[in-house]
């Protein structure tokens, strides 16, 4: 069991040719939290613990990161429309890096209607009669990823959250990854989230965060 605190975090606007340059930073909007877990806690996936059980000679950390949107206020107008969440893993020796061997979730989804509909033409008395004909009976529905992960068994894993039709981007968001360190050394994370808000009358923003290391140092293992 893990209790996650959460840090408000700036997101500061990315400067663009063309764009208002008076934009200021949104706050209140996207707060972020993270724990770091031994590999044989209670809480494991199964796999997960068989990964770690199957390499005894190898030191692991459980990498918990949280990120949790919130709607717009009248202090921060816009709705997230992509979101991405980076993590850079490291030592002070540039020619080793820790390595996220697994990640959670590969991708996270949820079900959207569709509708089908087909071409209904009707010829009377040399008219044709063009429209559209919708089957009979309840949508369908197809699976959209919300959450995307990237770059397991790799030193830079990366999420993209997005919003889909009947799904804002808001709400709490975990990710994962299972570390591998570099024995002996210092082994960090540096996290950077960078972000898409859409305005209805300014159109789309850029934000990014860089949130380690400071004031949000992440140290797997000294």
């Amino acid at each position: 069991m893990t209790e996650v605190r959460l840090h408000d975090v700036e997101l500061v606007p990315e400067r663009t040719l063309g764009g208002p340059t008076d934009d200021e930073p949104l706050r209140g909007r996207l707060t972020f939290g993270w724990d770091v877990l031994p590999a044989d806690h209670d809480d494991m996936p199964d796999h997960w613990t068989s990964y770690v059980g199957a390499a005894p000679d190898r030191e692991f950390r459980h990498l918990l990161l949280v990120c949790s949107f919130r709607p717009e206020t009248p202090a921060g107008r816009g709705e997230f429309r992509h979101a991405s969440l980076g993590v850079a893993l490291s030592t002070p020796d540039d020619g080793v890096r820790p390595v996220a061997r697994l990640i959670d979730p590969g991708e996270r989804t949820r079900p959207v209607a569709t509708s089908r509909t087909g071409m209904k033409v009707t010829v009377t008395t040399g008219l044709v009669d063009v429209g559209l004909d919708k089957p009979s009976g309840g949508e369908p529905e197809r699976n959209e990823w919300i959450v995307r992960g990237h770059g397991a068994s790799q030193p830079d894993p990366q999420w993209e959250f997005r919003r889909i039709k009947g799904f804002p981007l808001v709400g709490d968001h975990p990710v994962a990854a299972l570390v591998e360190l570099v024995p002996g050394r210092l082994n960090t994370a540096e996290v950077l989230v960078a972000a898409e808000v859409e305005h209805r009358s300014w159109g789309i923003r850029r934000y990014r965060a860089r949130l380690a290391p400071s004031p949000h140092a992440i140290v797997l293992a000294r």
